[in-house]
């Protein structure tokens, strides 16, 4: 029997669900959380939420998503400590309403579950959660789904109940959770007295379905390494560390590959590397070269309007198309706060979309069709309309949309702007093509694993960089060809 069956055992036994459970404990009693949990914990549970914020080690630029927020507390800890940016999630509505009267100081608040987070892969930095597991209804799908909003290096820490080793301490804890909390939790209301009475045996249950050796095995098989295992209170809490590894599955032949950057351009993330990675710079260079083959039409461009469409592309799709395409998600993996990458691509559109002013004022309102366009086309870009999204989008957008503009710039006759258009449309369908497959692989790969097998009886095995090499590989010249050629058309122009 597998460990995700294992893991249904407790489910099947009792007929009724963890997360039903859930539902049943934590309502009605949201407003009263903070302080009876405190009292009934005598006292150490602000002590233990206190310890998981000093295992995160957050910046103030990075991004924290704190799952079963419950009332905020440690997500406004978070921002306390660390100044950075929290989301807090929680499938009570009753809780997250107590965390939003916090004045703000909880962050983010979405209402979700942690089975099926409502994020994209790798947008977090650090990932926390405080009594979670006992739960829901799969502890190791939950970690998987944990982890893969987790940045490879960012920190995944846990927190909740144990139950101490030791024979003496395990049976005064047996005493206080059997006898004393449920008589504690009488004295506040009936509606404490019955989650006083169910929490010790919900814990005892949980540890003997889900053992420490098997739940560390979870962390492991989700993709986190380095594993730290405390246990405040002598065992009556557990405090889990550990660290998303670069790649998503351990080792072997069938892992994606340890070091696989989410673009071949990709820097290292972190500093003045994040904005070049963000720049997207060879394909830039590469939509910016039809500016060029567009200006090349006609025997003599005027250097001030080649420039000018150089710029007004540069910013608009180099810096503002990019840097809201990063804002969703993170594909990435900069560290560049939302607020510089919003504020990049406002800027960046804005630069284009004035530049495009400046030049209907040399060319004429018609001018006015191809700026308002371009503005369009950035925006559904950003909102990720199926218009652009598509790889026939791509092409028009980023392929033929700039030779139009700038031949009608330079004064090119409309037959063979129409030609290089569709010449260059078909190239960034083939770019989209071959792209497509690397970004997937690079970004989204669980793991690859398989073989060739070729007739003369050899045998090649199959990784991540065996199967986007080759499309890799041409990517990285045909930038460079279609640079070359541009340069090459337009300078035979000028000199």
């Amino acid at each position: 029997m597998n460990r995700t069956s294992d893991a249904r055992l407790g489910v099947q036994a009792s007929g009724r669900s963890p997360s039903a459970d859930a539902r049943r404990v934590f309502s009605g009693i949201a407003s009263s959380y903070d302080r009876v949990g405190a009292l009934l914990s005598l006292g150490q549970d602000p002590r233990w939420r206190r310890a998981l914020v000093n295992e995160v080690r957050a910046t103030r630029r990075e991004r924290v998503l704190d799952v079963a927020t419950g009332t905020g507390l440690v997500a406004m800890e978070l921002r306390r400590r660390y100044a950075c940016r929290v989301v807090g999630l929680d499938r009570s509505a009753e809780m997250l309403a107590i965390a939003a009267r916090r004045d703000g100081r909880s962050g983010v608040l979405v209402h979700g579950r942690a089975e099926r987070l409502p994020f994209a892969d790798e947008s977090f930095d650090h990932v926390t959660f405080s009594y979670l597991l006992r739960y829901v209804d799969d502890p190791p799908v939950v970690l998987c789904e944990l982890a893969r909003v987790l940045r490879p290096g960012g920190r995944l820490v846990a927190l909740d109940f144990g139950v101490p080793g030791n024979g003496a301490l395990r049976g005064l804890w047996k005493l206080y959770t059997r006898a004393a909390l449920p008589l504690a939790g009488r004295l506040v209301s009936r509606r404490w007295a019955e989650v006083a009475s169910f929490l010790g045996p919900s814990i005892e249950s949980f540890q003997r379905r889900h053992p420490p050796r098997a739940l560390a095995q979870y962390w492991s098989d989700a993709g986190i390494a380095g594993l730290e295992i405390r246990r405040p209170t002598f065992g009556a809490a557990v405090l889990m560390t550990g660290t998303k590894r670069s790649f998503e599955r351990a080792g072997g032949a069938g892992g994606v590959e340890p070091g696989l950057a989410p673009a071949f351009y990709a820097l290292a993330p972190g500093g003045w590397r994040d904005y070049w990675t963000l720049l997207h710079p060879p394909y830039t260079a590469w939509h910016l070269s039809y500016v060029l083959l567009a200006a090349a039409l006609v025997p003599a461009p005027d250097p001030r309007i080649v420039l000018g469409a150089v710029a007004a592309f540069g910013l608009g799709v180099g810096v503002g198309a990019h840097a809201f395409d990063e804002l969703r998600g993170r594909p990435l993996r900069t560290r560049i706060p939302e607020g510089v990458l919003a504020a990049l691509g406002v800027l960046g559109l804005g630069g284009a979309v004035a530049l495009g002013l400046a030049a209907t004022a040399l060319l004429g309102w018609p001018f006015l069709l191809f700026v308002a366009s371009g503005l369009a086309l950035v925006v559904l870009y950003a909102v990720e309309a199926p218009l652009v999204h598509t790889d026939v989008g791509f092409a028009l957008s980023w392929g033929a949309f700039p030779v139009l503009a700038t031949a009608y710039a330079v004064g090119a006759s409309p037959l063979p702007a129409l030609v290089l258009a569709a010449a260059t449309a078909l190239l960034s369908l083939a770019q989209r093509r071959l792209s497509s497959r690397v970004r997937a692989i690079r970004r989204r790969a669980e793991s690859v694993s398989g073989e060739v097998r070729f007739r003369d009886g050899s045998v090649e095995a199959l990784d991540a960089r065996a199967l986007i090499g080759a499309a890799d590989a041409a990517l990285r010249i045909l930038w460079l060809a279609v640079l070359t050629l541009a340069l090459g058309m337009l300078l035979s122009r000028w000199l």
